[in-house]
């Protein structure tokens, strides 16, 4: 099992509206996530920042996979807009684990 993280930063005027988004996550979108094998995903929001932590198998193939699908697809051409214009043209920061207690 691996634990992937990611952080990125939203746009100030524009965290109210991912947060609504949230709390109200396509169906279709869940499904996708865990059609890929993603399970214990968070996200957590500090100022204009997201970081984001998720349990899966094998990180490579779960992110092809969830990519793959039509609800990803539409739903992270949804949230760019949320984001700081470098996520679209760089993505979001992977992060590295350093420490974990088990």
């Amino acid at each position: 099992m691996a634990r992937v993280a990611w952080t990125a930063r939203l746009r100030p005027d524009r965290i109210d509206a991912y947060l609504e988004a949230h709390a109200a996550v396509w169906p279709e979108a869940l499904a996708a996530i865990t059609a890929a094998g993603i399970r214990d995903y968070s996200i957590w929001l500090f100022e204009d920042r997201v970081f984001a932590q998720y349990e899966c198998d094998d990180p490579e193939e779960a992110l092809r996979i969830e990519g793959a699908a039509e609800a990803t697809v539409r739903w992270r051409a949804q949230m760019r807009e949320y984001f700081m214009p470098e996520v679209a043209t760089e993505g979001v920061v992977w992060l590295r684990e350093i420490f974990r207690l088990d």
